[in-house]
């Protein structure tokens, strides 16, 4: 097995010329997607194939055995190929630098980096799986964050100091997730006090830093939403800076020329997010009211003070959740003054089993149907959870059942470099 940034790579071969092919190494090609996984069973657990199964790979007795073998495997994935070794040189000379793998090269991104004749941010080449093969939308928010540069900062006016940072944090953050299984970038060491509010991110889908509590904005970059701290951790860069400054002062037809990113940054507002969820009570803390659902707002209306209190079911979401804002106590401001509460529980330490962390997963609050781990079959994740929250088979409000899209959170398979 070999692991290229978001693709996986698995060589068959077998050197026999009465083999089957002749004996030609067969290579295929996976790109799980959203919500692939690759599971293994046993025997006596393997479960009928179903219509997302791409391929069954069945384990055969070898020398000396007679059990006839007993695993099993079933994977599901967006994208599945085979072929020969040109396959996987060809897929593989398409992509860029891995953070994960021992043979990446930072010094040749660079290069290629700072001789980009296009005019790509360093928020659009994170993302551009043939410069960093790897990083997603969330690892792109926080990447940059941890780097403190803004994502809008042309790739190639990044001095060697700050890609060295942007490389860094990559491969932090990446490592981090791959040990845990999760999409976890607070750093205990840099932000304790972050850390200690159980904080997972700092500003995706965020509408204030976790680190300074300044403001997140965010835009449209490339057709996925960017975000970035304008409380100063992310400083705009200079070059950046002065093409505004001179837009702004010719006629007032020339700032429609600017790009879409400088023409609808603004200050973030979170959504109810499906790949990188945060719970209810978070997000009452965070955003007030108007940041849950009118189910999720009667609902706690009808904790806090009974049915009573409820408003009449067909009102505006406006009415409920001024009905809900009536019955909250006015925060008190802890020693920053932000005003948030501040009573949280640590995040659990790292573990590295798939089972650990399809469970930590869920402890936190966070949805297996979008930040998965791809070792474990939908069936195989609820048995790891079934100690920490109800099993989905369950009969649960439809608005609390799991749904699919978004960026997936997953562990990469041990490579064979």
């Amino acid at each position: 097995m070999e692991a290229v940034g978001k693709n996986l790579f698995a060589f068959f071969g077998d050197s026999s010329p009465s083999s089957p092919g002749g004996g030609d190494d067969v290579v295929v090609h996976v790109h799980f997607g959203m919500s692939g996984a690759w599971a293994v069973f046993s025997a006596d657990s393997e479960p009928e194939v179903r219509a997302t199964t791409r391929l069954r790979l069945e384990e055969i007795a070898g020398p000396g055995r007679v059990d006839g073998g007993g695993l099993a495997a079933h994977l599901s994935a967006m994208t599945v190929q085979h072929g020969g070794l040109d396959l996987y040189a060809s897929k593989k000379g398409a992509l860029g630098e891995d953070p994960l793998r021992p043979d990446a090269d930072p010094a040749a991104l660079y290069s290629r980096v700072l001789k980009s004749k296009s005019r790509k941010s360093i928020g659009q080449l994170v993302m551009d799986q043939t410069f960093f093969a790897g990083p997603g939308n969330i690892y792109r928010a926080e990447i940059l964050f941890l780097a403190g540069v803004h994502p809008s900062t042309p790739g190639n006016a990044l001095s060697k100091d700050e890609f060295d940072r942007v490389w860094d944090f990559s491969v932090r953050l990446l490592r981090r997730g791959y040990d845990t299984g999760s999409i976890l970038t607070v750093d205990a060491d840099l932000d304790p006090a972050a850390a200690a509010k159980g904080e997972r991110r700092y500003i995706y889908n965020r509408s204030e830093c976790a680190r300074c509590g300044g403001g997140v904005s965010s835009w449209d970059m490339s057709g996925r939403t960017c975000y970035a701290c304008e409380g100063g951790c992310q400083p705009r860069h200079q070059q950046e800076t002065a093409v505004e400054s001179k837009q702004e002062r010719a006629k007032p037809d020339a700032v429609a020329s600017r790009g879409p990113e400088q023409q609808q940054q603004q200050q973030h507002v979170p959504f109810i997010s499906h790949c990188a969820p945060v719970g209810r009570l978070r997000r009452l803390e965070d955003g007030g009211p108007v940041s849950l659902t009118i189910r999720e707002i009667r609902d706690v209306i009808v904790q806090m003070a009974g049915e009573d209190a409820l408003p009449p079911k067909s009102a505006r979401k406006a009415v409920q959740v001024e009905a809900l804002r009536s019955l909250l106590p006015t925060p008190k401001r802890d020693a920053s003054g932000s005003g948030k509460a501040t009573a949280m529980l640590p995040l659990p330490p790292p573990r590295i089993s798939a089972e650990d962390a399809a469970r930590e997963k869920a402890a936190s609050g966070e949805n297996r149907a979008v930040e998965h781990v791809a070792e474990l079959s939908r069936d195989q994740a609820v048995r790891a959870v079934a100690a920490v929250t109800p099993s989905p088979g369950k009969k649960r409000p439809p608005s609390s059942r799991p749904r699919r899209g978004g960026e997936v959170s997953r562990r990469k398979s041990p490579r064979k470099l």
